[in-house]
């Protein structure tokens, strides 16, 4: 999915920064899907303790695959050689490949997003992770090479890529391995050359700016091209564009990466330079299993008899990376559990029996769970515990009991779990074919893919019950109690949460339907955590390069929901976040269309991505531009227009002096080709700030108060000041006219009143000044106020 990676991007000072000086500011685009990606940063506590243990310390520079794990390689090959015989019983090169592989299986559950597999800790920081943008992180890079199976014409296209100046242009839908390749691209430029890799955003019009091209000398970077909708599309001149863009990557030696699909190649890539479309061929099933396979599973696994079984050859063969590691994963279950293993004489050692449950995984175990169901005496009550274990996974056998209770209630058939009537736990375990584990009193299935396979079982078989299961579905992790000893924590809610969500997920992108979304952002709304958890699993979606583009739909569609607001404010946050960062043009989009919304709480959500948006320099022409046609008379997204406003109005930066506090928006850009708001703009803005209902008081009051203080403290600015406040008082209409100027009058003798203690003597004089030239502008009678249309930075 195409996710992000650790690092810092707090917001708190970016209007005085350089934006592109140095550092990473964009999203990182995760291979995860595309195969996968997760950020390798200081965050897992699990991963700080790895490296903080002795035996796992390399000297600075060395990764784990320059310690000895080679790509592609998890220590499963026998090496011939005494020195590497005797690596092999190291305790710290055992280590580092028992560290690989866990890197690996989170690498692989994350590419499907599905993250069933992993504990408490562990699946809430990924999803943490998988939301942060920096560059992409060494240990990342090293998973990458580990893993990367390299399809014909790769070795020609790393090697042109190390060439300053260079742009490949990889031509493959979403889910292809597109992402994956790009990575691996990068992670070997970055091993040849010592090269910052990272990704770019594009922007927010058609044409991709230069400007956003970092200074970083020797670096390489990922653009991936924005996918065409209704209202945006890339610029038909993209390719042409790339001559330039050359240049200015070979005055740094720097390299490109562009990643866009075929169709929309044959569009915009007319005029390109030559040879920037590498010959790079399909992905090979196979290779891809046989290099995930070495990588993550345990050396007493056989990958080679794995591959050469004509069974898994066959469900290699022509798939799909994502469609490949699914296979990865049902054989990595298949070994784990030995109770598949049936021995017999034909089959000693049950590899047979293995394979076949593999090949049984593929095709969702149809036949043996029409078995199961139609079995003479088989009750509700077992389906349903089945149905609900198999979402739950990895929850306490009691919840999962509580829950299948609850779920026959909705159903209409309710069961008592109180004394000895209904079946118990370890019955009903036993009944749905799974193991209990003792230590934990979590239910396992042996079977490799059986849960996902009940869940698919269910809803082909029972389209009367859909509705009623998704509601009940949506509402489970919002139960905070039980009837039994086990206390249900915030910390279990928040698991079952996020694999509800993840589960939700993949079947809306399945079938292509919202419902099972939209009923968990509903049964979510009222819950702080629980909303927080969906915010997290969309905006990972959005991100995805195979869930991204229904996705991006589902935000136009809630975004215009003006009915259910909960889905038009979840649609602002998300926007606020990285999906926004990355598709700043799609975000301001729907941005719009909730910006209608009269619901209080759509609106603070909507100011408050404002300024998440805003800290894209490439962003602010568009952004400001909508925000002034909200806040236009007559319009009727005032409401947030006001509040949007308000959120950039009362935004400070560091001033001219230490100690001056300058509102960001009269700060000149320090950008090249930099937006700045006209004087009729932030006027018009003004006006609408000033009309704010007392509700809204607070904005304008502090407002003022910043812009107030910059005049003040900076002589420089009190004529650019003075200058907005003036026109935003000045209106067509007298009493609109008479009722601003109150309003303001008010503000400012709010701001410094007199008499009063301590009255500061500059102060009263700067807003008599500024009340005089107000009381003029009334009285004059041969035509209203004009601000004077001059270039900023001729004032400021």
């Amino acid at each position: 999915m195409d996710s992000a990676t650790p690092g810092d991007h707090s917001s708190s000072d970016w209007p005085d920064q350089q934006r592109h000086g140095g550092g990473w500011r964009t999203p990182v685009p995760a291979p995860q899907g595309d195969l996968a990606d997760r950020g390798w940063g200081e965050r897992d506590p699990a991963d700080q303790q790895e490296r903080e243990l002795p035996e796992a310390r390399q000297d600075e520079g060395e990764s784990a695959v320059d310690a000895g794990i080679a790509p592609g390689d998890s220590g499963s090959d026998v090496v011939p050689s005494r020195e590497a015989a005797d690596a092999e019983d190291d305790p710290a090169i055992q280590h580092m490949r028992g560290v690989l592989r866990a890197a690996v299986a989170e690498l692989r559950q994350e590419a499907l997003f599905n993250f069933g597999e992993m504990n408490a800790v562990k699946l809430t920081a990924i999803l943490g992770q998988l939301l942060e943008h920096s560059e992409l992180p060494r240990r990342y890079l090293d998973t990458v090479r580990a893993v990367f199976a390299p399809p014909d014409g790769y070795e020609e296209a790393s090697k042109t890529l190390e060439n300053p100046g260079a742009v490949l242009v990889l031509l493959r839908e979403p889910g292809a391995g597109r992402t994956f390749t790009a990575h691996a691209l990068l992670a070997d430029l970055q091993l040849r050359t010592g090269a910052k890799v990272g990704p770019l955003s594009f922007g927010t019009s058609g044409r991709f700016p230069l400007h956003r091209l970092p200074r970083e000398e020797n670096a390489g970077y990922l653009l991936e091209l924005p996918s065409d909708e209704d209202t945006f599309e890339v610029s038909a001149d993209f390719g042409a564009s790339l001559f330039e863009v050359q240049r200015n990557l070979l005055n740094r030696s720097s390299r490109l990466i562009v990643l866009t699909t075929p169709e929309q190649w044959q569009r915009v890539g007319g005029d390109a330079p030559a040879g920037v479309v590498p010959p790079l061929k399909r992905p090979d099933g196979r290779a891809i299993a046989e290099a995930w396979l070495k990588a993550e599973a345990p050396q007493d696994l056989d990958v080679s008899r794995w591959l050469a079984d004509q069974r898994i050859a066959k469900l290699l063969e022509g798939q799909s990376p994502s469609d490949v590691l699914e296979t990865v994963g049902h054989i990595l279950k298949a070994e784990r559990f030995k109770s598949l293993a049936d021995v017999s004489d034909s089959d000693p050692d049950g590899f047979h029996a293995k394979v076949l449950s593999v090949v049984q995984a593929r095709t969702a175990w149809r036949t043996q769970l029409l078995e199961w169901h139609s079995k003479k005496g088989r009750t509700s009550f077992q389906r349903n515990f089945l149905l609900v274990a198999s979402l739950l996974r990895n929850a306490s056998v009691a919840h999962v009991y509580a829950q299948t209770a609850a779920l026959c209630r909705l159903f209409g058939q309710p069961v008592s779990l109180q004394g000895q009537e209904e079946p118990g736990v370890v019955e009903m375990v036993s009944e749905i074919d799974a193991d209990l584990d003792p230590t934990n009193d979590t239910i396992e299935f042996a079977r490799p893919g059986w849960d996902d396979a009940v869940l698919s079982y269910f809803w082909i078989d029972r389209p009367p019950a859909r509705k009623t299961f998704l509601s009940w579905m949506a509402e489970a992790p919002t139960t905070k109690t039980t009837d039994f000893l086990e206390t249900f924590t915030p910390e279990e809610r928040l698991v079952l949460a996020n694999r509800v969500g993840a589960f939700a997920v993949r079947w809306a992108t399945h079938h292509r339907k919202p419902d099972p979304l939209e009923q968990i952002i509903s049964a979510w709304q009222k819950d702080r955590n629980l909303w927080s958890a969906a915010t997290d699993l969309i905006s990972a979606a959005a991100l995805h390069p195979t869930m991204g583009r229904f996705t991006h739909e589902l935000l136009l569609r809630w975004s215009k929901a003006s009915s259910t607001p909960e889905l038009q404010k979840l649609t602002v946050e998300v926007c606020a976040g990285e999906f926004g960062r990355r598709n700043t043009a799609k975000a301001l989009l729907r941005l719009g269309y909730a910006a209608g919304s009269t619901e209080s709480e759509v609106q603070k959500a909507v100011g408050a991505a404002v300024r998440t948006i805003w800290s894209d320099p490439s962003a602010r022409k568009s952004l400001f531009a909508s925000i002034t046609k909200w806040c236009a008379p007559n319009s009727d997204r005032m409401a947030s227009g006001r509040r949007s406003f308000a959120a950039l109005a009362t935004l400070a930066s560091q001033g001219y002096e230490p100690k001056d506090r300058v509102p960001s928006l009269l700060l000149r850009d320090k950008e090249e080709g930099g937006f700045q708001p006209s004087y009729e703009d932030l006027s018009i803005c003004w006006g609408a700030l000033l009309l704010s209902t007392e509700a809204d008081e607070e904005a304008p009051t502090e407002a003022v108060n910043l812009w107030m203080d910059a005049a003040n403290g900076n002589p420089s600015l009190q004529h650019l000041i003075f200058g907005v406040l003036r026109g935003a008082v000045s209106t067509e209409d007298p009493a609109l006219g008479r009722r601003l100027r109150h309003r303001l009058r008010d503000l400012l003798y709010a701001w410094q009143p007199s008499p009063a203690p301590s009255v500061d003597a500059d102060r009263v004089r700067l807003r008599h000044e500024l009340v005089d030239l107000l009381d003029h502008d009334r009285s004059r009678s041969v035509a209203k106020y004009h601000p004077r249309a001059s270039h900023r930075s001729d004032e400021a």
